[in-house]
């Protein structure tokens, strides 16, 4: 999921949560928001740059990485320690809800958006829509998403070879020619 819609759906949350837990809410929104803090210390050690619009931009590309060196805050393991930290600082535990929230979201959005990356393979007869092949490993690039908040929408998705879908993320903006 994308970082803003990290921050919009973290941000509502802690907004509803004031009345309940008080100053409480923005610890549960810091949790929710600086777990991605992990993919942009990966980016910065590994391409040794410091911008974070370059991290953006990489983590956009068609292909980022996805292991668990770029996920780190995101693991299990991380997750319950924090969780654990809690149980002796109870000042913690709003920050181990938001980060717990956070990995939910992550793994919702992940099965909702597979589910829609089947659905246009299927549509598009797993061949890539801008040169045909479909020998070559074809996957689904969103090519149109609503600036805020992921739409999980097939037609929202186009069936395209891994060269195709590279040149799509290189196009600075906008939608694709192809449509």
């Amino acid at each position: 999921m994308r970082v803003r819609d990290h921050i919009l759906i973290s941000t509502a949350g802690a907004a509803l949560a004031v009345p309940f837990i008080g100053r409480g809410a923005v610890s549960v929104w810091a949790g929710g928001v600086l777990l991605d803090a992990d993919h942009y210390v990966w980016f910065c050690l590994r391409k040794r740059r410091l911008s974070l619009s370059a991290a953006v931009h990489f983590f956009s590309e068609a292909s980022p990485p996805q292991h668990s060196a770029t996920r780190v805050l995101h693991a299990p393991a991380a997750l319950l320690l924090v969780f654990l930290l809690a149980l002796r600082q109870r000042r913690l535990l709003p920050v181990a809800v938001g980060m717990g929230l956070h990995v939910a979201l992550d793994t919702q959005h992940l099965a909702r958006l597979n589910r829609a990356r089947s659905a246009a393979l299927a549509r598009d007869g797993y061949s890539c829509q801008v040169c045909g092949t479909a020998t070559a490993p074809i996957g689904a690039h969103v090519w149109r998403q609503p600036r805020l908040l992921p739409s999980y929408r097939a037609w929202n998705l186009i069936s395209l070879c891994t060269r195709c879908h590279e040149a799509a993320h290189a196009r600075s903006s906008g939608p694709v020619p192809w449509t």
